[in-house]
């Protein structure tokens, strides 16, 4: 993991998965502000079809790529790595029509990114219809503002730490 990097913790991240359940398997993600990769990494070991992990630091891609070398040649092959920050990683998705069924957000606490990349990804509307959001966050950030179409379905609390998932208002199965 690169210098200065909070990675989520494992029970944290196996929650997410299991809350995901089988929408992974097939699933086109997105991980944002992705750190060493880890999210992105597991999701294609868990059936993920592609994974496209952005960070802005090139540490931080290095490290992806360093991690991405360690799997086997057909499940690295399913991951693509940009050096980009979250919104411009985002423009540029769009600009190329890429759509995900699942968005991970892991940024830096207590900076408002969480709420910029919910309204982001419903103005560039890069979020497949049935799409989901897990947005990391502490919980003295102020996120649960709603961007349509995106829906607030449901809160994960683990101490200081809050998963927020999000999707485009149908039920959670």
């Amino acid at each position: 993991m690169p210098k200065g990097i909070r990675p989520t913790m494992d029970k944290i991240r196996e929650a997410i998965f299991n809350v995901l359940g089988t929408k992974v398997k097939g699933a086109s993600v997105l991980d944002l502000f992705a750190g060493g990769g880890s999210f992105g990494i597991e999701a294609i070991s868990r059936g993920a079809l592609s994974a496209v992990l952005s960070d802005k630091h090139i540490s931080s891609t290095k490290t992806i790529k360093k991690n991405l070398s360690l799997l086997e040649d057909m499940d690295a092959g399913k991951a693509s790595v940009i050096t980009k920050d979250a919104m411009g990683a985002i423009k540029s998705l769009h600009n190329r029509s890429k759509k995900f069924d699942i968005v991970f957000l892991d940024p830096p606490y207590h900076k408002g990114w969480v709420r910029k990349c919910l309204k982001y990804i419903s103005i560039y509307d890069i979020l497949s219809h049935s799409g989901w959001i897990i947005a990391e966050h502490s919980k003295k950030d102020k996120i649960f503002i709603e961007e349509e179409p995106l829906k607030l379905m449901r809160q994960l609390k683990y101490s200081d730490t809050i998963i927020s998932i999000y999707n485009r208002g149908e039920q959670d199965d």
